[in-house]
């Protein structure tokens, strides 16, 4: 699986790099990487097949240094790239970091924001275990590393760095006593809403399509989230988006907030299509929108009360 030494170059799988110039070559595409993606690189595969913790990465392509996650992940994001189409390929553990292992075949690549479910261990143990990279090729990798004289990129940290001493700095509302996720190609329709919600102290994030809200859903924690149920012309996006969520098992609650049909039977037969989708509720007025929210994020008697009065002067909402 590792081929011989070509000068100074190496090779594993279809992967040949050379650790010298920090450059890598699949199918003929070379690319030279920055020190810290190679650092990266270098210390997943000191540890082929296993799980290598986000903390042990941060420390060997940033020692000394206080950094944010974002960074290693935009250097995960760039081996991902690079080593594509050779064999290899670069899983996420949830909560705990990252395996570099052999792709398994017949099977689509890992995407760039898989993450499995479970609790962390559980799912670093299930990877690893899949993994069909011996014992073997790990060391005969080590050797060869070591007969071209990097393995100091692979020495352990020789003390403890601290890494991210204080929580990330965000554009919320220090305040917020929740967050909420608004769901609509036409936002100017929502202001006052939106207005109300942050004089309650619940911060709002918006998105215009459900690719926009998919990737919002897997970088932030969302309280709830509303939708509207049909977008251009796709009347139905609202539920085809919590539909793409259940997939990716992205359990965000979600209100549909659309117009209410003109007959009884309409109104029955939109309730039980939003309700078999797995929204928790439905909405049809500005009014009730604000009060089914404020009801579950700021259930304060002030909120409610104010919610109380909207309700009595609700009018439908118009998209």
């Amino acid at each position: 699986m590792i081929g011989d030494m070509e000068g100074t170059s190496l090779r594993l799988l279809d992967l040949e790099f050379d650790p010298h110039v920090r450059s890598m070559s699949v199918s003929g595409q070379r690319t030279v990487l920055d020190r810290r993606s190679w650092s990266v690189f270098a210390a997943l595969a000191k540890r082929l097949g296993e799980c290598v913790s986000k903390e042990e990465l941060l420390r060997a392509a940033w020692p000394h240094q206080l950094v944010h996650e974002n960074s290693l992940a935009k250097a995960i994001s760039k081996l991902r790239r690079t080593i594509s189409g050779s064999g290899l390929e670069i899983v996420a553990a949830y909560g705990v970091g990252y395996i570099l292992r052999e792709a398994a075949r017949d099977q689509a690549p890992a995407l760039e924001n898989e993450e499995p479910v479970g609790p962390a261990r559980s799912v670093a143990k299930s990877i690893r275990s899949r993994c069909s990279t011996s014992a073997v090729v790990v060391a005969a990798l080590l050797v060869i590393l070591s007969a071209v004289g990097i393995t100091g990129a692979f020495a352990p940290a020789q003390r403890a760095v601290p890494i991210r001493t204080a929580p990330p700095l965000t554009h919320d509302a220090p305040n917020a006593v929740a967050t909420i996720l608004w769901v609509d190609d036409h936002p100017s329709n929502n202001r006052l809403e939106i207005a109300a919600f942050k004089q309650h102290r619940i911060a709002v994030h918006l998105a215009g399509s459900t690719e926009d809200a998919l990737k919002l859903v897997a970088m932030n924690r969302y309280a709830l989230l509303i939708s509207d149920l049909g977008r251009g012309d796709d009347r139905l996006a609202g539920l085809r988006m919590i539909e793409a969520m259940q997939d990716r098992r992205m359990m965000v609650p979600v209100i549909i907030y659309t117009m209410r049909p003109k007959d009884r039977a309409g109104q029955e037969a939109q309730r039980r299509m939003v309700t078999a989708a797995g929204a928790i509720d439905l909405a049809v007025t500005p009014q009730e929108v604000r009060a089914k929210v404020l009801k579950r994020l700021a259930p304060s008697t002030e909120a409610q009360g104010e919610a109380a009065v909207g309700l009595g002067q609700a009018e439908h909402r118009t998209d």
